[in-house]
């Protein structure tokens, strides 16, 4: 591909905007409670939205309106314990008619905003365009874009001549380069928390009292530092050195925090390891192109033996900082994309594109100067400069499309929770019926069947479809039932919250025509992924899968993890890390895509338990459902991959 064509491709990516899918934003709509289109048979109290990063509840605003325009919210959103990625307003009692939720809500991430509506219905249901799905929407701005640019490229200008001063691989040029590294920074920062106020529509002083305005404060800060450092060896030439240490070290902060207040913070790795592995990709481009311009500069004038020595060394430190762009680089793209498509079918995924194909030309030019520009300095300096020339004018497009990375939500952050959908026939083979939902998390739902004849496979109508609820793995819970009213395409669809919590469930589907009725009963299984999940495996001990959970921790240990008899030992804690006592405890396991089997289970202590098991090659899940004497309910889920021979 050749630079004109590149040029082009980031020119594109950058001022085309984001396509359809980027329309979700940063923090878009996960689940709501109401759903999206439900009828519901009465009043609720509150209502509920939860979001895929974690929203600012200062600066977010959600309003319940009936079709006059009259305002049933009461008070301001707030935060749900326990459940940071959720807002809960309460309302006003609502009468029989449609309502509309609208919100606007600002990320607590990155501060970009994200607004959108739906309806719902209370003894009435919500038809034609008022029935349709949350509808969603944030405008790309280029002046942030503008700002991230800024304020990376002086970062990286910053970093690099500074590390070039400590490491012996510039000149004379590095404090100026550094001081006008600093000074784009700043400038940056400044057009940064302009936007952010402008996304966040809020004055600065209400901004600046949120996590995106603690994160604004920390960067001036670390800039700050870096300025004094700046001017100490300026004027203290004895302690340049140090200074320009202290001034790389106060740029290498200003990484940290800018890269806390952004998408790695929010992914799905566990935020420590993805912000230290983004700014380890941060900072080590930006001793290596910043870098390479401080070099530059420094060996301006006829070749010397300082000067190729220089050249050396910085070829040194340029492979290791192509090695770990290039290794926390992958490692990001995998977790940020939802599959290989999103790299052309999204903004995000055409931004990761063209940054992709920008390291490589500058790999490539980086190559150049470690084969032939470098072995050559001892003479010539004319090829490095020519070539470094090219690959700092091919950085300055790279540094465009990581802002631009900046601005756009990564398709694995907007990947909406997969549906419920399950068939089966009743014992006699009469009947075929299809039970789909839009969710497979515990809670509020909507629930659509389909009934055909099992021969003919021509809709059945009847005089009454209704759904049975039953908990397989909670003896104690009582079923409950839901009646469906006919809808659209010969299906009958009701609302409500009977798959209230995690865990496996018996939906019985009752079909009761003129004359006689019948019964459909279908498995379903409702998740919820814990908060995270550590494994420890030392040798001679049996391994353990310690996974966190809202009402606390569950051990969950294999005696042996492979085919063949085996013994679980499952341990229940409380949040302070101490064995909680258990009534009541269930565990089963499930081989592939079968059906689970529940296994006999001995206590051995008040919150410990062992099951013997058996495991089959493949994929075995096993899942421990706990309930305390306080009455909470654990439920843990690992997936063990046991090896075929």
């Amino acid at each position: 591909m050749g630079c004109r064509r590149v040029v082009f491709l980031v020119l594109a990516t950058l001022l085309g905007g984001p396509g359809r899918d980027d329309a979700w934003a940063h923090a878009g709509l996960r689940l709501s409670d109401p759903l999206a289109g439900v009828t519901l048979g009465d009043t609720p109290k509150a209502v509920r939205l939860s979001f895929t990063e974690k929203p600012e509840v200062s600066l977010s605003v959600i309003r319940v309106l009936d079709t006059d325009g009259v305002a049933y919210q009461i008070g301001r959103p707030e935060r749900i314990a326990g459940d940071p990625l959720s807002l809960s307003l309460r309302v006003r009692h609502l009468d029989r008619g449609i309502y509309t939720v609208s919100w606007r809500v600002v990320s607590a991430v990155d501060a970009h905003a994200t607004a959108g509506a739906f309806t719902f219905g209370v003894r009435v249901a919500p038809t034609g365009s008022a029935a349709a799905a949350p509808t969603m929407n944030l405008a790309a701005s280029p002046f942030e874009l503008l700002a991230r640019w800024i304020l990376i490229v002086g970062l990286v200008a910053l970093l690099g001549a500074a590390s070039a001063s400590v490491a012996r691989f510039g000149g004379r040029s590095d404090l100026p380069l550094a001081a006008g590294g600093w000074l784009l920074a700043l400038i940056g920062l400044v057009l940064l928390a302009e936007a952010q106020r402008r996304n966040a529509a809020a004055p600065f002083a209400k901004l600046l009292s949120t996590s995106v305005g603690r994160a604004l404060i920390g960067r001036a800060i670390a800039l700050g530092a870096a300025g004094c450092a700046l001017l100490a060896a300026r004027w203290v030439a004895r302690f340049r050195r140090t200074a320009m240490a202290g001034a790389a070290l106060s740029a290498l902060a200003a990484v940290a925090v800018h890269v806390a207040a952004g998408h790695a913070a929010a992914g799905s790795w566990l935020p420590v390891v993805g912000v230290g592995a983004q700014w380890a990709h941060f900072s080590a481009a930006g001793i290596w192109l910043g870098g390479l311009a401080a070099l530059l500069l420094g060996v301006r004038g006829a070749p010397s033996a300082t000067k190729t020595v220089a050249v050396r060394r910085f070829s040194n430190i340029a492979a290791a900082g192509l090695f770990v762009v290039a290794t926390t680089g992958v490692a990001r793209t995998l977790g940020e994309l939802a599959s290989w498509r999103d790299l052309v079918a999204t903004g995000y995924g055409r931004a990761v594109s063209a940054k992709i194909a920008l390291i490589v030309l500058i790999a490539a030019f980086g190559a150049l100067n470690r084969w032939r520009s470098v072995p050559a300095a001892a003479t010539d300096l004319n090829l490095l400069r020519r070539s470094g020339s090219g690959e700092l004018g091919l950085t300055a497009m790279a540094l465009a499309a990581a802002a631009a990375l900046g601005t756009l939500p990564p398709p694995a952050r907007l990947a909406v929770p997969p549906g419920l959908s399950v068939a089966g026939a009743d014992f006699g083979t009469t009947v075929r019926v299809r039970l789909t939902a839009p969710s497979d998390q515990p809670g509020p739902n909507r629930f659509t069947v389909h009934v055909d004849d099992y021969d003919s496979q021509t809709p059945v109508r009847a005089r009454r479809v209704s759904l049975r609820f039953t908990p397989l793995d909670d003896s104690g819970v009582e079923s409950t039932s839901l009646a469906l009213l006919p809808g659209p395409g010969d299906s009958y669809i009701g609302s409500g919250g009977n798959l209230s919590f995690d865990g496996r469930w018996r939906v019985t589907v009752l079909i009761e025509r003129t004359g006689d009725s019948v019964e459909v009963p279908l498995d379903v299984e409702t998740r919820i992924a814990p908060r995270s999940l550590s494994i420890d495996r030392l040798p001679g001990r049996a391994p353990t899968y310690m996974l966190e959970l809202a009402g606390g921790l569950v051990q969950i240990s294999p005696e042996a993890e492979h085919a063949g008899r085996s013994k679980v030992t499952v341990t229940c804690f409380n949040p302070l890390s101490e064995e909680r006592s258990i009534e009541e405890m269930v565990i089963t396991t499930a081989a592939g895509e079968g059906p689970a089997r529940q296994h006999p289970v001995r206590r051995l202590g008040p919150g410990r338990f062992a099951a013997e098991i058996r495991l089959s090659p493949g994929r075995n899940r096993i899942a421990a459902i706990a309930r305390a004497s306080d009455g909470t309910r654990l439920r843990a889920v690992v997936d063990l991959d046991v090896p075929r021979h």
